[in-house]
């Protein structure tokens, strides 16, 4: 058995540790939150976490993947976590949580096998270097994203003043409009 397959046989309950370990990066009454109710309508940050993790996952562990999809999961995942203006250590710093995951389970099996080796250590390291890629491009992704929440906060409070500039203009204008009407009867 290759380290794909050992990889893939145990996928379920390695992406739904990992994924229990993102959750409890939030504070400590969304946990439960996230982690029990799987209804992506009143829960989207619990399936969008679930549903990228399995995305990456598989690409992590070797298997055939598409680029974009795998560079879409890893965005979703990112984003959600530069809206909540989570710090950069703890929103990146979770992808890397899978190291350790995959180091615990994966790595026994490794050593019992028959084929254990140089191979075997040779795969798996190469595992952990697309962890480590991933987490390098989810750093720019989330530096990225936190930027255009800037942008978007920043033109939300421009609108907002530009529209209580406008509210006092036209007030002052409805205030002084009648002064000039009386000064104009008057004279």
């Amino acid at each position: 058995m290759d380290i794909i397959e050992l990889c893939s046989s145990q996928r379920n309950v390695l992406v739904e540790r990992w994924v229990n370990r993102f959750f409890a990066s939030y504070p400590l009454d969304s946990k439960g939150f996230m982690r029990t109710n799987r209804d992506r309508f009143a829960n989207p940050v619990g399936e969008t976490t679930r549903i990228a993790a399995a995305v990456l996952y598989d690409a992590v562990i070797g298997k055939e993947a598409d680029a974009e999809t795998v560079k879409q999961a890893l965005h979703d995942l990112v984003w959600v976590r530069a809206v909540q203006d989570m710090q950069p250590s703890k929103a990146v710093g979770a992808l890397y949580l899978l190291k350790e995951i995959l180091r615990s389970a994966i790595m026994p099996e490794c050593l019992k096998s028959e084929n254990s080796g140089e191979k075997i250590l040779n795969e798996y390291l190469a595992m952990e270097s697309r962890v480590d890629t991933l987490g390098l491009m989810a750093l720019d992704m989330y530096s990225e994203a936190r930027e255009r929440v800037f942008r978007i906060r920043v033109e939300e409070v421009k609108r907002s003043q530009s529209a209580v500039i406008r509210l006092a203009k036209l007030r002052r204008e409805q205030e002084t409009a009648p002064e000039t009407e009386n000064r104009g009867v008057e004279e």
